[in-house]
């Protein structure tokens, strides 16, 4: 198995409220999206799975190590641009000192940030980048360092119409295994035969499958052909297949979608 997650509590403080509870997940050789609102946890997984939240409850296995008793994992990296912002580096320094740690050949992270036409950045610091920029520079280092597993936070958000293509397709043809939040439903249809999930209120329900979103309905209340029943803070509704009260494809913010189902 390349990641389970078993019965997972995260939280940022010791002695604060969890930020998520009991997750359960498990990703063996496959492609996982997690969909869910700004604010929903979503980055928390990423992060407690990168050792940048505190487990209070459960465990996190990777490649069938402990996290509690694995350091520096090879082969496994994230998007999140706090880790690519530690030192007060140039992107090319940076891209060489990742590189050397990690045992990769720089000039193939060269020739993907050149693929992008962002060779310019490589003499900028990465407080000095535009949010796109970041943003693809961010995935790059992810698919590239993470090699076996690969864990990416919003990887479309900030990316214009011609690298969001371009990152779909490095998606496509990436051999590792994959995590990433989103909240783009678009993005997901060009991804085919991905795992999906949804988050909602600190859970996650699945799993369902990124070629059938067109398909996908919130609908109101319960149904005995339901896929996945949802019992939520705004009130009980149900996933289902073909037909139903919204297209789950439709909704830009989870959150008031549901919200708007079940009121």
């Amino acid at each position: 198995m390349d990641l389970e997650l078993n019965d997972v509590s995260l939280t940022y403080a010791k002695g604060t409220k969890n930020v998520l509870s009991d997750i359960n997940l498990h990703i063996d050789s496959e492609k996982i999206a997690i969909v869910g609102s700004n604010g929903s946890g979503k980055t928390t997984i990423i992060k407690g799975v990168m050792g940048l939240a505190t487990i209070t409850r459960g465990e996190i296995r990777i490649f069938g190590t402990n996290l509690k008793n694995a350091s520096n994992v090879m082969g496994v990296a994230c998007n999140l641009d706090t880790v690519y912002r530690l030192l007060d580096l140039t992107v090319k320094k940076k891209i060489e000192m990742y590189c050397s740690i990690s045992g990769i050949d720089s000039e193939k992270v060269f020739k993907h940030i050149e693929s992008y036409e962002l060779s310019d950045i490589l003499a900028k610091r990465t407080r000095e980048l535009s949010t796109g920029q970041d943003k693809a520079f961010c995935n790059i280092m992810a698919l590239e360092i993470g090699y076996r597993m690969a864990l990416l936070d919003e990887p479309f958000e900030g990316l214009d119409a011609r690298r969001r293509l371009m990152m779909v397709n490095d998606l496509k043809n990436f051999q590792g295994c994959v995590l990433m939040n989103t909240h783009d439903f678009g993005a997901l249809k060009s991804l085919p035969n991905w795992g999906l999930y949804l988050i909602i209120d600190g859970n996650l329900y699945g799993k369902f499958n990124s070629s059938d979103i067109n398909r996908l309905y919130l609908t109101k209340g319960e149904s005995p052909s339901a896929l996945s029943t949802i019992r939520t803070s705004y009130g009980t509704f149900c996933i289902t297949l073909d037909k139903g009260d919204s297209p789950l494809s439709s909704s830009t913010d989870l959150a008031n979608s549901i919200q708007d189902v079940v009121t």
